[in-house]
């Protein structure tokens, strides 16, 4: 049995094993998690033939699994494609009002019915505008992966956007105002949940479109500046060819060869003798021979042999050896913090110390250990420079002093 053959047997076997559970699902509309089929529904929706309704302990079948057995039962055919937005909220408003002619009537089971449509209808809007996000969001992030040169890669892009423009527009159909006036009137509290987390939800994937569009022009202003570059390289590499400016000698005819340019006619490597060889059958004929006449042949090695004993001793802690010239660093600024309005000039603490590197080197370690300083401590601590002008550079300096002293 192929994969795909166990996926589908698998998922065949979960429906049967849940059969009561969706029955109920999809005759009531709902059902509730608890104790005993707790483990049942988390299978359930993790297959996603479940999802969760207006609450995280009720769920309903998807909109797919519902689909299929209305078509299989010939009940609630529905034909509305819920692509175009403004069918869509055309929809719902209809299934807004039918279903609040139901309560009025007290019609309960009808009412049950539309209040159904326009979870679906909402459901299946969002869900296909997900996944339209999803897809995009994919394709950007792997700067369509999909096709390999830079014009296809920018016409897929150019696609894209155009596509996610025109959702932008679709989506201008629905109006916030619009939504909040669905309800109106005095209207039930599962409706009222429906209708707020589709517009919550309907705010977060304008967000979301909104991110995606700027990075598909982004995205889309990058392959565009690459393709000229392309170009342009392509166009030079094809000038040079036709109009080559230098070309490399020809050694070959030369009576004098750079030794640089001298090679060997290389190893021909084997991965073992070539016995094949008849100048090497008589060194054979006597390494073969020799071996015979051995009394004691090699033996091989004793792997059974008693291991060697593991040193027990405790091990010794090592001195941690910190370096000399960041010690005397770390001396000096704290010398610089101790005394207040006093200059120390960084020369003559080298001087003091006798410090075994020359001043130039000395200069730029302190110079790069007082960069390595936190925010703090570069507060606490000023440093002044002298030095000469480079000629030639602009505010370039070869730094003969370092003066340091306590700001604050």
């Amino acid at each position: 049995m192929s994969f795909d053959q166990q996926q589908i047997a698998g998922l065949i076997r979960k429906l049967g094993s849940a059969d009561q559970l969706l029955a109920e699902a999809y005759i009531n509309g709902t059902i509730f998690i608890d104790d005993e089929n707790r483990s049942l529904i988390e299978g359930l929706k993790k297959t996603g033939l479940l999802r969760i309704a207006d609450q995280s302990y009720e769920f309903r079948l998807t909109t797919d699994i519902k689909r299929l057995i209305d078509r299989l039962l010939l009940r609630n055919l529905r034909y509305r494609q819920n692509t175009d937005m403004a069918k869509m909220v055309k929809s719902v408003e209809e299934d807004i009002d039918a279903y609040r002619n139901a309560l009025e009537r007290n019609e309960q089971d009808e009412a049950n019915y539309h209040l159904e449509q326009i979870d679906d209808t909402l459901y299946e809007s969002l869900e296909l505008l997900e996944n339209s996000l999803s897809v995009m969001f994919s394709a950007i992030t792997s700067q369509f992966g999909f096709v390999n040169s830079l014009a296809s890669k920018i016409r897929e892009n150019e696609r894209a956007l155009g596509y996610a423009q025109q959702l932008v527009q679709e989506l201008k159909h629905i109006n916030l105002n619009d939504c909040y006036e669905w309800l109106n009137w005095t209207a039930p509290a599962e409706l009222s949940r429906k209708i707020i987390r589709f517009v919550d939800q309907y705010k977060n994937i304008v967000e979301r479109l909104a991110s995606i569009v700027d990075r598909m022009k982004a995205l889309l202003f990058t392959l565009r500046l690459q393709e000229q570059t392309a170009n342009r390289a392509r166009a030079m590499a094809q000038y040079l060819k036709q109009h080559p400016e230098w070309a490399p000698l020809d050694w070959s005819n030369e009576s004098i060869v750079p030794n640089l340019l001298k090679r060997g006619s290389g190893l021909t490597l084997q991965t073992g003798i070539n016995t094949h060889n008849s100048s090497l059958q008589a060194d054979f004929v006597s390494l073969i021979q020799e071996l015979k006449r051995q009394a004691k042949p090699i033996l091989p090695i004793d792997r059974s042999a008693a291991a060697l004993p593991i040193d027990g001793a405790a091990a010794a802690a090592i001195e941690h050896q910190q370096d000399l010239y960041e010690a005397h660093v770390e001396s000096m600024f704290a010398d610089v913090l101790g005394k207040q309005g006093h200059k120390i000039s960084a020369l003559t603490y080298w001087q003091t110390a006798g410090l075994d590197v020359k001043p130039e080197l000395w200069l730029d370690i302190v110079f790069a250990q007082y960069c390595c300083l936190p925010q703090r401590l570069r507060r606490a601590i000023a440093l002044e420079m002298a030095g000469n002008c480079l000629p030639g550079f602009n505010g370039n300096q070869q730094i003969t002093e370092i003066w340091l002293r306590r700001a604050q």
